[in-house]
């Protein structure tokens, strides 16, 4: 339960243009509720924790200019803070109660990863130069506790245990220690020419993600080595998920894909679209959001279209669940609200820009990001 009496320190320049976050009290972190890594879970389910009923209209409650442009995943939340990379090398920090800024870090280059919370630190991928890195900064003490090396990412960390799995455009998947940044294991696909524009999803057991190169791989947690990688028919940018023992994901080549996490497919489904997003899952069907524009709900068993959702633009951001209700923002600069079940539009704000960002939601907030460099709150 967060504390609002909390009241956060914002430093001001440490040296040259870099700035600084820092906290006067820990986080109260709630891995129950909080909205710590990309998708939400090692999985990357989609699905929120928030234990809030939230039913439309919903009102917007503040904005808030970042000055520089958003990935499609870069929001995470705890404790009543909302933390956003940018592509214009810096983090911020945000008040959720207020819409006012607690500070920003500079991440010496564009972060194109959702900040990963992990107990009082923020760790973040940045890329722009030979030193391109993951780094986990403090926000206690306001200094970086370690940095590594993992060359150019355009994807997020995901945690499992004390674990950080991130995979890079050398299409090399890195495992390191949490804690202390220590790289446990570095796997390659064996392939030259791939590349990981994807994040890992993550099992007991193994990492799961798609490259360029066309191929789904799957590589084990202990030691890092690929246990078995599928054929599609294009270049995958989709994230996979994982949901009661199957992997999905969509592929250039326009299918979106069910498999046990063996590597045996159980389905595919063409639905005659590019996906850049990853899913989420409400009862007995999958949720994906596709390049053309649409939002569909297929049927887990076989991959039946339940129903379709159109937009007027390119939907990049990924489904959000909640409850029943799917949160989604399109390029046609609108951001909705869908019933979950069929698939009927329930709200929606226009927003000054389009949205290629995913939403989040902690507690009964509800938040977007869009190309006009704002963040937005609903409550």
């Amino acid at each position: 339960m967060a504390i609002r009496s909390l009241i956060y320190l914002l430093l001001g320049l440490v040296s040259y243009s870099c700035f600084s976050t820092s906290l006067n009290k820990p986080l109260e972190v709630n891995e129950k509720e909080d909205w710590l890594m990309i998708g939400g879970n090692p999985e990357k389910t989609n699905i929120s924790k928030s234990p809030d009923a939230l039913n439309p209209p919903f009102k917007l409650y503040w904005q808030y200019n970042v000055d520089g442009g958003l990935a499609r995943n870069c929001l995470s939340a705890s404790d009543a803070v909302l933390f956003v990379s940018t592509l214009n090398e810096e983090q911020y920090s945000l008040d959720i109660f207020s819409g006012k800024s607690l500070g920003r870090i500079n991440t010496h280059g564009a972060s194109f990863s959702t900040p990963l919370v992990f107990k009082n630190n923020i760790i973040l991928c940045s890329s722009g130069d030979r030193d391109s890195r993951i780094f986990s900064y403090n926000l206690i003490i306001g200094e970086n506790m370690w940095k590594r090396n993992v060359k150019w990412v355009e994807s997020s960390p995901v945690l499992k245990d004390n674990s950080i799995l991130v995979s890079n455009t050398s299409g090399e998947l890195y495992k390191l220690n949490a804690s202390t940044g220590s790289i446990a294991w570095k796997a390659k696909t064996g392939k030259r020419l791939s590349s990981f524009y994807t994040s890992p999803a993550v099992s007991d057991d193994n990492a799961f993600l798609g490259s360029n190169d066309s191929y789904m791989y799957a590589f084990e947690l202990k030691h890092g080595k690929l246990i078995w990688k599928f054929k599609t028919g294009g270049p995958v940018f989709c994230d996979a998920a994982l949901f009661n023992g199957r992997l999905y994901f969509g592929s250039d080549d326009r299918n979106f894909y069910c498999m046990d996490t063996s590597g045996n497919l159980i389905w595919k489904k063409f639905l005659n679209t590019k996906y850049l997003s990853s899913p989420t899952f409400y009862r007995e069907t999958v949720i994906i959001s596709g390049i053309d524009g649409n939002v569909y709900s297929l049927d887990t068993a076989g991959g039946n279209i339940k129903w379709k959702f159109g937009s007027y633009g390119t939907i990049s951001a990924s489904p959000l669940l909640h409850g029943d209700k799917i949160f989604i923002g399109s390029y046609d600069k609108n951001f909705y609200c869908l019933n979950a079940e069929n698939g009927k539009e329930l709200w929606k704000y226009l927003c000054d820009a389009r949205i290629h960002t995913s939403a989040v939601i902690w507690k009964e907030y509800i938040f977007a990001a869009s190309d006009d460099k704002y963040v937005y709150c609903f409550k």
